[in-house]
């Protein structure tokens, strides 16, 4: 296996792993060129292709000579995003941390030295940076104020119970030692990713958040639909469902899905109200939290959101 080149830094692996979205991945790893790096750590690149053919390895290639980093594709044609988020595990070699992006990002310059910063200040075994969305026509913008997009700020340094692979740093020691790895049961679902952290908090793992350790997403014009809105709301409850089912006895899981989605229901009823004065806005907040509420109870009884099962031949 092919890891980092030697040097006396800190060892950071920067992973994303991919899917037919060539245009969205070279963006991302365009925006490595300017990272910096302040606390010389030795840097790899590392793209995982879960396509059945290596359709990602062209571009990889055609960018990883003009980075100032090592570049290395690796082609994991076993369908499933927990099966190619465990091939980026295994691949990482004997790398300190793993620095997991989406393929569909930019990365800030700043973003692992101040993961990196975080991380040493507060011993935390996983660090969590925020995602700002855009957009590409103005109008389309009161959408990111809306629960469908809006994401939740937390201080520099707060402690954080779970997180996702769109922007963390994973102490890789402390992964290998609790053994954590993603559920193969969720191959086509989301949600491996909230059951991964959930798992290494379990294992003892602590986790904090990096305000200033940014990604960019840029949200296209075929997401800023109700019908594209609403559906992913209602796979985000479905996801959370399974994090309970996956993990605690059924009588705990149903109690606990029951009780989130009767809440959910019931505050988007109310600030459906809110319409009145704030408009469309009010009526996005409201719709969102009952197509998520809803996603959990159907979720809890057996209804799959498989919104990563595309074609994979």
């Amino acid at each position: 296996m092919t890891t980092p080149e030697s040097g006396t830094g800190t060892r950071v692996t920067i992973g994303a792993c991919t899917f037919r979205r060539q245009d969205d991945l070279r963006k991302l790893l365009l925006s490595f060129a300017d990272l910096k790096n302040a606390s010389q750590s030795v840097i790899e690149i590392l793209v995982v292709d879960n396509d059945v053919t290596p359709s990602a390895q062209s571009t990889v290639e055609a960018i990883s000579s003009s980075l100032p980093w090592p570049c290395r594709y690796v082609h994991e044609p076993n369908p499933g995003i927990p099966q190619a988020r465990n091939r980026m595990l295994d691949e990482c070699g004997d790398s300190d941390f793993l620095l997991f992006v989406d393929d569909d990002e930019t990365v800030d310059p700043n973003i692992l030295d101040e993961h990196l910063r975080i991380q040493k200040t507060t011993g935390a075994h996983f660090v969590q940076g925020p995602c700002v969305m855009t957009v590409s026509d103005d109008k389309n913008r009161w959408w990111l104020d809306t629960t469908f997009f809006r994401q939740e700020k937390f201080p520099d340094g707060a402690a954080r119970h779970e997180s996702w692979t769109n922007n963390v740093l994973i102490d890789l020691a402390f992964r290998r030692a609790s053994g954590v790895r993603f559920d193969a049961r969720l191959r086509y679902a989301g949600g491996s990713d909230t059951v991964f952290f959930q798992d290494l908090v379990r294992a003892g793992g602590r986790g904090a958040f990096a305000a200033q350790a940014v990604v960019y997403e840029r949200q296209p014009g075929s997401r800023l639909t109700w019908r594209w809105v609403l559906r992913r709301q209602f796979r985000y409850g479905v996801t959370r469902a399974n994090t309970f089912i996956l993990r605690e006895p059924r009588y705990v899981a149903f109690g606990k899905c029951m009780l989130r989605a009767i809440a959910m229901e019931l505050l988007g009823v109310g600030v459906m109200f809110t319409a009145l004065y704030r408009g469309k806005r009010g009526l996005a907040d409201g719709l969102a939290l009952m197509a998520r509420g809803s996603g959990v109870a159907m979720g809890y009884f057996g209804f799959r959101a498989d919104e990563y099962a595309r074609a994979q031949a």
